[in-house]
């Protein structure tokens, strides 16, 4: 069973993962760990070094929400998210 408002759900869902997603790629050196040092772009490594000035942290953050439509783990959390939300405003 679907909620009456299911398209704002999906879309709140949408804008909910790509601004959380550029938060932990712009904040924390965790979101890194995994990659190696070659697949990273300058900014992206002085965040993994601890040493990102703001300019740095804001050129990922632009550039996580900019390429955030090409990424695949986007798409299968704000599918999660749906669900989640869907299920809980269907039994309200």
């Amino acid at each position: 069973m679907l909620a009456d408002d299911w398209q704002s759900i999906v879309l709140l869902s949408f804008i909910l993962v790509v601004l959380a997603n550029g938060v932990l790629a712009s904040c924390t050196t965790l979101y890194y760990n995994k990659s190696t040092w070659g697949r990273l772009s300058h900014s992206q490594l002085r965040i993994k070094q601890g040493n990102a000035t703001f300019e740095h942290r804001l050129n990922v953050f632009a550039s996580s929400i900019l390429f955030s439509f090409v990424n695949p783990k986007i798409y299968l959390a704000t599918a999660a998210m749906c669900l989640v939300l869907n299920f809980l405003f269907a039994m309200s």
